[in-house]
């Protein structure tokens, strides 16, 4: 019982520190930050930090925020813990104020015709996401691609495609019961992409059919249907395995859906969904899974740098000092999937 008792108080803490910060990001109005990143020896991966630009809550509910989840995941990416230097074609699900697609388009930067396309179907996010790229020098040379895509009407676009090819299709994935955007609200917004005078390109099924190698995806498991609509997304957009010739030869890109989460306590039913949903998945198979907080991750990586260098190369880093602070307020744990095409 007491455990309970204390299990509850700092859920209610977390809800109240978090409702306190999003009513203070809704009076903010938007605003841009820049969010340092390393690379795996300690070198910044961007001088200054990734510019992110991040709406008002108004516009954008709850993707206003730059969250754990997509900080944890684009951290490992720029440091190359988990690698991504081979693939060409990636897609960020749900990029909301685009850190994270950002971090791999600046990873990407010198890889010869890799372009990351980044999507989410709220205009003001999507504009987000040109602007990130616009100040990280991702837009001009076509590195970094900001698109629409509303998730369940793709649903509906593949459902058709596939009956149009004889193919079986998964059942109908009805609409969430959103506490943060309601179906009067998000049909909309969905009816019309234009935002400040300009109308953005949509991603739609047939053209996006096995289009990407790599899928990424941070803090997307907010509803039971978005748990079912995501894994089906993956299936659909990841390529088959296809040979590319390197300097040894003939290797093999595998590709790969990669989904970070944060394991919240009132969330438990929405990851099991999604796990259950993406074993069920045949052509999907999982390679990894682990969990950590981000304090642990940073503090794990630090200790690596530490143990090469006698003296440390972050001490004396200021961003790297107030990251450690910023995590050490986080107490979330995060699990991190790494699924590839089978």
């Amino acid at each position: 019982m007491a455990n309970e008792l204390d299990e509850w108080e700092r859920v209610a803490e977390m809800a109240s520190k978090l409702t306190s910060e999003l009513c203070g990001k809704g009076s903010s109005g938007a605003v841009q930050r820049r969010v340092p990143l390393w690379r795996h020896n300690g070198d910044p991966l961007l001088v200054g930090g990734i510019a992110v630009h991040e709406p008002s809550f108004v516009h954008a509910d709850v993707g206003c925020k730059t969250w754990g989840a997509a900080i944890l995941l684009a951290r490992r990416i720029a440091r190359q813990s988990i690698d991504i230097s081979m693939f060409r074609r990636c897609v960020e699900l749900g990029s909301g104020t685009g850190l994270l697609g950002l971090a791999a388009g600046c990873a990407l930067r010198d890889v010869e015709g890799a372009i990351v396309t980044m999507t989410d179907y709220l205009p003001a996010l999507i504009q987000a996401a040109r602007k990130g790229a616009q100040s990280n020098g991702l837009l001009d040379n076509g590195a970094v691609v900001p698109m629409r895509m509303d998730w369940f009407e793709m649903a509906q676009q593949i459902a058709a495609l596939s009956e149009n090819q004889g193919l079986q299709a998964r059942g109908a994935i009805s609409l969430p019961t959103a506490n943060y955007l309601d179906a009067v609200d998000r049909d909309a917004t969905a009816a019309g992409n234009e935002w400040e005078g300009r109308v953005e390109p949509t991603l739609g099924a047939e053209e996006s059919k096995g289009a990407f190698d790599l899928v990424i995806a941070a803090d997307v498991l907010y509803e039971i249907e978005h748990c079912y609509v995501i894994a089906l997304l993956a299936n659909h957009l990841l390529a088959t395995t296809k040979p590319s010739v390197g300097w040894d030869g003939v290797s093999y890109i595998t590709p790969r859906f990669i989904l970070t989460t944060p394991l919240r306590s009132t969330h438990w039913r929405e990851v099991a969904a999604f796990e259950a949903e993406m074993a069920a998945t045949p052509t999907m198979r999982l390679v990894s899974r682990d969990d950590t907080t981000r304090a642990d991750d940073l503090n794990s990586w630090i200790s690596g740098i530490c143990d090469k260098h006698s003296v440390t190369v972050l001490e004396n880093d200021q961003n790297l000092a107030r990251a450690i602070d910023e995590d050490d307020d986080d107490l979330l744990v995060y699990r991190t999937y790494i699924y590839e095409r089978c």
